[in-house]
């Protein structure tokens, strides 16, 4: 049966929505390097450096979705056990962004090869595919998406939600070269991180209410 245009559009908006958040913790091996890129005015290779990361991830992204997906459509018991899966992911994760310490950058240290957008493409791209954990944050976020109802569970689906996070992954990363540009000479980490510590309450608090959907369904 066709999939309807809606499904196709609230899934990729829910992935880019996933893509942006989930990029917001400045912690990471990627944000990390885009951070340094842009403290070094090499705004071409911190682009790159998102642009290669984000590919990859939204490789993972579409591999998870169309798997559980699959997996959902034939066994719905699924169903159920990923709401308990979503409570611990999101609960566990609100925990992690609440107990962050803020993250600084030396904007004195500078690599020895300054690589271009290629070279970053590149070398954000490389990062994250051998990163094979992301499969699993992706399958805990896809089991997230299914247990709402929003989406039906429709493999065809994993192409608009991996596209949408992949979007949502570079969206963030723009909007952090941005403030950096703007904000060179005082961008606060910690300022981010009182942000990454209020999305952890909210985060606690949608784990609490897929607990919540479990336990009524059962």
């Amino acid at each position: 049966s066709r999939v309807p245009g809606g499904g196709m559009l609230i899934a990729g908006l829910i992935g880019f929505v996933f893509g942006f958040i989930g990029s917001l913790p400045i912690a990471g091996p990627i944000a990390m390097l885009v951070f340094a890129r842009r403290v070094d005015s090499r705004f071409r290779s911190a682009l790159g450096i998102a642009a290669g990361g984000a590919i990859a991830e939204m490789v993972y992204a579409f591999l998870a979705y169309w798997g559980f997906a699959a997996l959902l459509t034939r066994y719905p018991v699924f169903g159920t056990a990923s709401r308990g899966a979503a409570a611990i992911v999101l609960t566990a994760l609100g925990i992690v962004f609440l107990r962050r310490k803020a993250v600084g950058a030396d904007p004195q240290s500078k690599p020895a090869r300054r690589e271009g957008w290629g070279g970053g493409f590149a070398l954000g791209f490389t990062i994250t595919a051998l990163n094979p954990t992301l499969i699993v944050t992706w399958t805990a976020a896809s089991a997230t998406l299914l247990s709402t109802g929003l989406v039906q569970a429709r493999p065809a689906l994993a192409l608009p939600f991996g596209i949408g996070a992949g979007a949502g992954i570079v969206g963030w990363f723009v909007v952090l070269v941005a403030l950096v540009r703007r904000y060179r000479g005082r961008f606060r980490p910690a300022t981010l991180n009182r942000v990454i510590q209020a999305m952890g309450v909210l985060l606690i608090g949608l784990g609490i209410w897929f607990a919540v959907m479990l336990f009524r369904g059962l």
